[in-house]
């Protein structure tokens, strides 16, 4: 009997889900370096919105997420920012970056023309991340 219990109690455990990375360890397992670039490309800070290249319709999500950002807090600014990630050849990503502009700045002037004045909007351009992404952020 107790060896049926046994092998009972054995069987349920096995079943259960393996320990997660909240476990206790005395050798903890670090993050991948694909966690800490993503991690790090948004500085502790998370965009209101995400708007990759070549994305044509952003108008109306943009402008329903500036409206909700602009009843939180009126006065809040923005900051539009195209970013790729860095390849070590610093003139790729100057290049990267500068086919990324001309969005960015179509984003900034539907943030403008959404009732935002043009002084509470700044544009710029970084490398960080995994993506080719135009992000906009709240102040």
């Amino acid at each position: 009997m107790r060896r049926a219990i046994f092998l009972l109690s054995a069987l349920a455990l096995a079943s259960c889900a393996p320990l997660g990375r909240q476990s206790f360890s005395p050798n903890p397992a670090g993050p991948d370096t694909q966690t800490i670039s993503a991690a790090d490309a948004f500085n502790g800070r998370l965009p209101l919105v995400s708007i990759l290249p070549d994305t044509q319709d952003f108008q109306a999500p943009l402008k329903h997420a500036v409206q909700q950002a602009l009843a939180i807090k009126p006065d809040a600014q923005f900051q539009v920012m195209a970013e790729a990630p860095a390849t070590g050849n610093p003139d790729t990503d100057a290049q990267t970056l500068a086919t990324l502009a001309p969005q960015a700045k179509a984003v900034a002037k539907s943030i403008v023309a959404d009732g935002v004045s043009a002084s509470r909007v700044s544009v710029g351009a970084k490398t960080a991340g995994l993506d080719q992404v135009v992000l906009v952020y709240v102040k």
